[in-house]
């Protein structure tokens, strides 16, 4: 997702530099819209509809995300608690909308446990790395595949509520759960990507 990350900086570049709100501000938008998107997947099992909305309030999120650290590079407004305010919205931000997919879609609870562990963990290591070594570090899997991912799980959730099929099992797991199971594989595999890096940084 790196190249990704120059892009929208080049996009959103003009708009930064025009923006009157504090990037501070536009941190607590997007985890306001990141609590309304974890709400939406919560009840989604309920109203299925609520999944589709889900994804709205998550990428415009994901895209808030992106735009405060331009907005504060580009206005020179950088700070540590900016800094710290980021990370914070980033890591609960992230772990609400785990756990309310996994609600809303009935994964058994050690499973749904195991996935928000791994979720945490992953992203608790990428912000440790920056804390130790002062650099970010955009090679493993993070936050960036995370909201791509949490964009997608939804559509699926969506077409297995709508369609009667959230109960079905395969080798004892529903869909949902073997889902989860990948992301739990994938949130692991950071992890050690992550630490990884870490070995690196400290032998260099």
């Amino acid at each position: 997702m790196h190249p990704w990350r120059e892009r929208l900086a080049r996009w959103f570049t003009p708009l930064a530099r025009r923006m009157p709100l504090s990037p501070n501000v536009i941190t607590l938008i997007a985890f306001a819209l990141n609590l309304i998107g974890a709400a939406c997947l919560a009840y989604g099992g309920q109203r299925p509809s609520l999944f589709l909305v889900a994804i709205i309030f998550i990428a415009i999120s994901g895209l808030a995300d992106a735009f405060d650290g331009i907005v504060a590079r580009v206005q020179n407004k950088t700070s540590r608690f900016g800094d710290f305010l980021d990370h914070c919205a980033d890591r609960v931000g992230d772990t609400l909308l785990a756990a309310c997919w996994l609600y809303g879609n009935n994964v058994r609870q050690p499973l749904a446990m195991a996935g928000i562990i791994m979720t945490m963990l992953n992203g608790y290591i990428g912000t440790q790395i920056e804390a130790t070594y002062g650099e970010r570090n955009y090679e493993s899997i993070g936050r960036g595949e995370f909201v791509l991912g949490i964009i997608i799980l939804p559509i699926v959730s969506y077409s297995l509520f709508t369609n009667g099929w959230q109960a079905l099992q395969f080798a004892r797991l529903t869909v949902a759960e073997w889902l989860a199971v990948i992301v739990l594989l994938f949130a692991l595999y950071g992890v050690v990507q992550r630490v990884r890096v870490a070995i690196r940084l400290e032998r260099s």
